[in-house]
């Protein structure tokens, strides 16, 4: 990883659901599923309105909002689809086909696109040792105590507005970080099984 990368992207751990950012900066990803907020009323869209705001104002801590658009890749999903053909009664099995090769040629003809939005939580610790023997591991257990505690706080703010959301897992907190960094490959500098390996000591 290139100098300018290790500012922008201070990445030192992944595991249990968090990454470990510098020293003793630790953040979790939390994907929202969200509201259809263009079909509602308008009196619904207030309502809507309202209650964001009272969540934002109930807020103690900082929260990032982040929008990704990703290439949708559909190879997955169509074998999933096609792997449910035989439940299928034997008169609807050509709709199915004709589903598929629908979004093939969509797929082949123009990029999908897929709109995912994510609220990142941090939490800063004060690792006080100097030559700690695992990077964050003194911190690690508090860090997640406290994300575990923001992340309830935040599904119970946004509730009212009928928003759900989830925490990434750590094989998708993978796939979030690699996909940011637009990589060949991973950072050698990162310990990507943070549950498995200790973090070497400083050189």
């Amino acid at each position: 990883m290139t100098a300018g990368m290790r500012r922008l992207y201070p990445l030192r751990a992944i595991g249990g659901g968090m990454c470990l950012l510098e020293r003793d900066r630790f953040v979790a990803v939390l994907e929202v599923t969200p509201v259809g907020f263009a079909l509602k009323s308008e009196r619904e869209r207030y309502a809507l309105v309202l209650q964001f705001t009272n969540f934002l104002n109930g807020l103690s801590f900082p929260i990032q909002v982040l929008i990704r658009t990703d290439r949708l890749r559909l190879d997955e999903y169509l074998a999933e689809v096609k792997s449910q053909e035989n439940q299928l009664e034997p008169h609807l099995r050509p709709a199915l086909a004709d589903y598929i090769r629908f979004l093939q040629e969509s797929a082949t003809s123009e990029h999908l696109l897929r709109r995912r939005f994510f609220l990142v939580l941090s939490w800063q610790g004060q690792d006080s040792r100097s030559r700690p023997l695992k990077r964050g591991e003194v911190l690690w257990d508090e860090a997640q105590m406290e994300l575990t505690r923001r992340h309830a706080a935040v599904a119970e703010g946004l509730r009212p507005a009928g928003v759900r959301i989830r925490q990434l897992p750590t094989e998708e907190l993978y796939d979030f970080v690699f996909s940011a960094l637009s990589a060949a490959e991973l950072p050698k500098e990162v310990n990507w099984s943070w549950d498995v390996a200790p973090w070497p000591e400083d050189s």
